[in-house]
């Protein structure tokens, strides 16, 4: 528990201790993830998920598959901007 009280600092957003390619790393995961590429890539995802679910609506099992993919698609969507706003509720609360 002391060590991780002590290592608590060093993982501040606004540290001197964060190295610069840190920082540039994870912007450019971010920039990848939100990319037109990534888009692109979801929406075809998310017709195939359409057309696959128009032909098996008959089948449970394909029918739970396809609902499982479609919060998956969802929340990799969404993912950049409910990161972003909870990080910048955290920055006004700190």
């Amino acid at each position: 528990m002391l060590v991780l009280a002590a290592a608590a600092p060093l993982f501040a957003q606004d540290s001197e201790f964060i190295p610069p390619g840190m920082t540039k790393l994870s912007t450019d995961i971010v920039n990848i993830f939100t990319g037109p590429l990534i888009k692109g890539i979801l929406t075809a995802c998310l017709a195939g998920c359409g057309v696959a679910y128009g032909f098996n609506k008959d089948n449970e099992k394909m029918k739970r598959n396809i609902i499982a993919i479609v919060i998956a698609i969802g929340i990799i969507a969404g993912a950049s901007f409910i990161v972003g706003k909870f990080f910048a509720a955290s920055a006004q609360n700190g």
